[in-house]
């Protein structure tokens, strides 16, 4: 043990050294370098050491295996820092049972302030912590840590920073020893993702607000990025003031991995179905443009020949049943032209394409109307869009299936559909004055034509919603963002905004 020769404190014969040698407290005290220079008679005592004795591991002399580590290196520190230190370790008595200490260093400084040491004392604090032997127990727990696939630790923040236990799968999780928490705390900081630094809770304050459970992920020293939920407690001092925490991290990679893939295959899915939607909305515009263009000409040009036949036949003596056959096949064509107008617009309104979103959906509710007798009110207040021709179809294939559920479910007498656009957005609204849907019945896996609304809302960047009122009706709407520097879409945008309603 070094002889102190920069601390008058210590000199033989001073007061201080003196009293240290006296009082019933077991003091130490020790250099810049950490060097015991001072381990008083009551501190060697209490170890089973006589006053002659040499003590080779210096201050550290008899600290169970298990602490030595974490206490030896928040001293180390302590020196480095010139700042106080405490700590709680076990250490062998005298008598040979295991015993609690608290020790409680404060840094030395001589008149010029220049740093000559630390001056301690530790107290036997076993009552407060555990009585009795606490070998086996903490033998036990100490295996149990050291095998577990999880991060166990504690960690100090007043008056320093410090990583008081640290044990588990510390070096599989984090790729970094036991060793090197307990001499550079600041790895904290380091080891965690630069995205995730504001869930280290390195301050009393932040502590305290310290959720019980949070996932952040942290930086393995070979590059990989490791996910870890953490489960943290505060620490309190006897006089309830918070010191620390501490906590158990457990290695989530695989789940979080496993979630992202899952949620890029929902998304993968979801881009598929707007393939498949798209591809079907082309589909279905060529096949209306077939009908209409090509058989319904065909039919078109039948009928007039079929009418020449007609006149020619009517003007000479024939047969009065041939030329009512004619005209009965007259009308068989024109219920031939009529239904291929019916389904050239069901399966894609010429409006939609021609005049816009207002008046495609007025078309259709002038055709719900006509089929059902439900009345339908349509209200927009302009007669262009900026919206493109993908959301426009989706918010009319939505009308469509809003009002095949009135038809089917609501028991409606009237709705009322609400197109209002402004500069940066376009809602719809269809409400109607049926029964009402009911929260189970808006959330049921069955409501598929709620659920293929929702997903065609979310395809164009919209938002999806619906409520209802026992005996009030059901309210439908979307609201689909606008593009600041999106143009009108249809031709009639220099006919400028105009409120109008049917």
């Amino acid at each position: 043990m070094r002889r102190a020769r920069s601390t008058p404190l210590l000199e033989p014969g001073s007061p201080f050294r003196t009293l240290a040698e006296h009082v019933p407290v077991m003091l130490w005290v020790s250099d810049p370098n950490g060097d015991a220079v001072l381990l008083n008679p009551d501190w060697r005592h209490f170890r089973g050491l006589s006053t002659d004795d040499a003590v080779p591991a210096g201050w550290g002399y008899g600290i169970h295996s298990a602490d030595r580590r974490a206490v030896l290196a928040a001293f180390r520190r302590a020196h480095r820092q010139a700042a106080p230190y405490v700590a709680e370790y076990r250490v062998n008595r005298a008598d040979g049972q295991l015993r609690w200490l608290h020790d409680h260093g404060m840094p030395l400084f001589d008149s010029t302030g220049t740093f000559v040491g630390q001056m301690g004392c530790c107290v036997d604090i076993t009552a407060q912590r555990a009585p009795g032997d606490l070998r086996p127990d903490e033998r036990r727990l100490t295996q149990l840590v050291e095998t577990s696939r999880d991060i166990v630790y504690r960690i100090r923040v007043t008056p320093s920073l410090a990583v008081e236990y640290v044990g588990g799968a510390v070096e599989a999780i984090s790729g970094r020893t036991p060793e090197e928490w307990y001499a550079d705390p600041m790895l904290i900081v380091q080891a965690i993702h630069p995205d995730d630094r504001h869930a280290a809770a390195l301050t009393t304050d932040r502590v305290a607000r310290v959720p019980a459970s949070t996932t952040f992920r942290w930086l393995h020293r070979d590059g990989r990025i490791t996910w870890a939920e953490h489960f943290r407690v505060p620490i309190f001092d006897p006089a309830g003031h918070i010191v620390g925490f501490e906590g158990i991290a457990r290695d989530i990679t695989h789940r979080v991995e496993t979630e992202q893939r899952l949620r890029e295959s929902e998304e993968q899915l979801r881009e598929l179905a707007a393939r498949v939607q798209a591809a079907r909305e082309e589909e279905r515009a060529e096949v209306a443009r077939e009908l209409h263009d090509e058989l319904g000409q065909t039919l078109t040009a039948l009928k007039l020949e079929i009418n020449r036949a007609v006149g020619v036949f009517g003007s000479g003596s024939t047969n009065v049943d041939t030329v009512n056959r004619l005209q009965s096949i007259v009308g068989l064509v024109d219920l031939g032209i009529g239904m291929v107008k019916r389904i050239s617009a069901r399966l894609r309104p010429a409006t939609l394409d021609h005049l816009g979103l207002p008046e495609a959906v007025r078309w259709e509710a002038d055709t719900f109307r006509a089929r059902t007798g439900i009345r339908c009110q349509v209200r927009a207040n302009r007669t262009a869009t900026r919206l493109d021709p993908g959301q426009q179809t989706a918010l009319f294939r939505i009308v469509q299936e809003a009002l095949n559920n009135v038809v089917c479910h609501a028991n409606a007498s009237a709705v009322q559909v609400t197109i209002t656009e402004n500069d940066s957005k376009v809602e719809l609204r269809v409400k109607d004055n049926g029964r009402g849907i009911t929260t189970a019945q808006a959330s049921a896996p069955a409501s598929l034509g709620l659920l293929g609304m929702k997903e065609r809302a979310g395809r164009i960047g919209g938002s999806f919603a619906v409520s209802g009122q026992r005996g009030k009706g059901t309210l439908v709407s979307v609201t689909v963002p606008l593009s600041t520097s999106g143009s009108t879409s249809t031709p009639h945008a220099r006919r400028g905004r105009k409120a109008t309603s049917r």
